[in-house]
Parts: structure tokens; C-alpha cells; sequence
């Protein structure tokens, strides 16, 4: 079974094993990973599940819609590869990835 490891700020991590239907927000929300905190329920009205995907796996996703693109405007320290991960959809086929948590979400 594939792994979603979440890095968080000061280096420390959770591993949750994969669970396909789910994203990468509600995999954290349901296995209670500190800092995505997915307020809006993953409806793209909050940005509070920003995370950095490890650029070598932006693949395994979707691209950016406008929305999610209009949501990461907002994000005070947006890079090359924030995500909002209620976007990452995990299914049977998606490999061991790492996402890392900012500091903050707001």
C-alpha cells in the first residue's frame, strides 16, 4: 500500500497509508495530521489545506485549475509547487508521495 508523508515545518513527518477515493486534505483531516487544517471541507474557498508537493511527483496530480489558482493567489507563501490538497486525489495508482506542510496556514 502506497504512503502520503506529510513534512511538517520543523522537519517532523506522518506517514498515512494511502486510501484510494480520498485526497491528499482528507487523508490528513481523518487521520488528524497537524497543520492541514481544510476548513471549507475542500470546496477551493479557503486555501487552509496549502501544501508543497515534492516537485519530482507533481505528475502523479491534475494540473492547477483556475480556481485552485484563483485560491492560491491568496497563499502568503505560494511557490512553484503549492497545491491545495484537496486537489490531490489518491487512487489505487498513486505512488508513495511527500507533501510539505507551511508553517502556517494563514
Amino acid at each position: 500500500m502506497a504512503t502520503v508523508t506529510y513534512k511538517h515545518a520543523n522537519n517532523e513527518t506522518t506517514v498515512v497509508e494511502v486510501e484510494a477515493g480520498e485526497n491528499v486534505m482528507s487523508l490528513a483531516v481523518n487521520n488528524m495530521v497537524e497543520g492541514i487544517v481544510g476548513e471549507c471541507g475542500g470546496a477551493m474557498a479557503c486555501a487552509t489545506c496549502h501544501c508543497y508537493v515534492d516537485e519530482s511527483q507533481m505528475q502523479n496530480f491534475a494540473e492547477v485549475s483556475d480556481l485552485e489558482e484563483a485560491m492560491l493567489e491568496m497563499v502568503p507563501d505560494r511557490r512553484a509547487n503549492s497545491r491545495l490538497s484537496c486537489q490531490l486525489e489518491l487512487t489505487d495508482e498513486t505512488p508513495d508521495i511527500t507533501v510539505d506542510i507551511p508553517e502556517t496556514q494563514y
